[in-house]
């Protein structure tokens, strides 16, 4: 392949402009197309780029000369695009979660595996420098518990609203952290979780969601994690990541690895600068090195297992759901 990857884009709402300009800074990647059924807000987007503009997914996919395709809309519609796309031999990007139905997404593994291109999902954390500190940290230690919290507000899109077609907020926004959990902690073998439905929402029936959702991750390795996230607290937003190990406590604070008490263990330095992860995939393509995919779809297809299995818990009334109840060949 030559170094220029000539790339697609479905979807160009506010995740795929800020995608596009990730990709603004690798010098191997051209914008080739771009689609949306807003029609003049893909106009608007591809006049930059001098690119082709569509409005049907699959029309583009079969029209256009490309190495690559960016899948940014949300969960509940990518009906076949993956499968089309791979059966084409594209290489693909397809931002978080990877689809809200978890037989789509098996699905569509099976059509990237088989047609053997390269994927990587949009988990961004896996690229940030302080949560790569934090990965090399965990390496080798021995995890007792961890906690995450992410409380904020509701994006502005009708379509997150509702939960039928977001899936919550656990799905669709804080699976970065539930991915950021598995990356350190192992698989996760089950799941239980609380949902606060109709509360805090109760007066504004265009919302779905929950407002507030409480999860309990079981891992493989008999290790435990708590996920508290909220969608309720308007404006702004804060966040918390915090793992028990022996005889310590180990947090995230910014781009730092804060162990309490200080000095029980030994913190790596920094992270040497690294491409972030638009670059990676285009390198990757560019130059058919995988180990620059940190998120494949086959791992991130996982990452949505586990929060599909909380909205089956707490839809069930905190039933433990297995993992294997959603991935059986896993």
């Amino acid at each position: 392949m030559s170094q220029t990857v000539r790339i697609g884009f479905i979807g160009t709402g506010g995740i795929a402009q800020a995608h596009l300009g990730g990709l603004k800074a690798v010098p191997e990647a051209e914008i080739v197309a771009l689609c949306d059924i807003d029609e003049a807000r893909v106009k608007a987007v591809a006049e930059p780029y001098g690119a082709s503009v569509y409005t049907d997914g699959a029309k583009l996919i079969e029209n256009e000369k490309l190495d690559a395709l960016y899948i940014c809309v949300p969960p509940h519609v990518h009906g076949d695009m993956e499968i089309r796309a791979a059966r084409k031999g594209l290489h693909l990007f397809v931002e978080k979660p990877v689809n809200l139905y978890m037989d789509k997404a098996i699905e569509a593994n099976k059509a990237i595996q088989e047609a053997g291109v390269m994927s990587q999902a949009g988990y961004v954390l896996r690229y940030f420098p302080g949560f790569m500190r934090m990965h090399e940290f965990l390496k080798g230690k021995e995890i007792g518990t961890a906690h995450v919290f992410r409380w904020g507000g509701m994006p502005g899109v009708p379509w997150w609203r509702r939960y039928e077609q977001a899936g919550g907020q656990l799905v669709e926004m804080t699976t970065h952290q539930v991915d950021f959990l598995r990356w350190c902690m192992g698989e996760a073998e089950s799941v239980a979780a609380s949902y606060s439905f109709n509360r805090l929402f109760r007066d504004d029936p265009s919302v779905s969601v929950p407002d507030s959702q409480a999860t309990l991750i079981r891992f493989e390795s008999g290790a435990s994690a708590t996920v508290s996230t909220s969608c309720v607290i308007g404006s702004g937003g804060m966040g918390g990541l915090d793992f028990v190990l022996k005889n310590a406590r180990a947090s995230l604070q910014g781009e730092n690895v804060v162990v309490d008490p200080e000095g029980t263990y030994e913190v790596p330095a920094p992270p040497a600068e690294t491409p972030g992860i638009d670059a990676s995939f285009v390198k990757a393509i560019a130059t058919g090195d995988r180990s620059l995919l940190k998120s494949p779809f086959e791992d991130a297809m996982k990452s949505l297992a586990v929060t599909l299995a909380a909205n089956r818990s707490a839809e069930e009334g905190g039933r433990m759901v297995k993992l294997e109840e959603l991935l059986p060949d896993s």
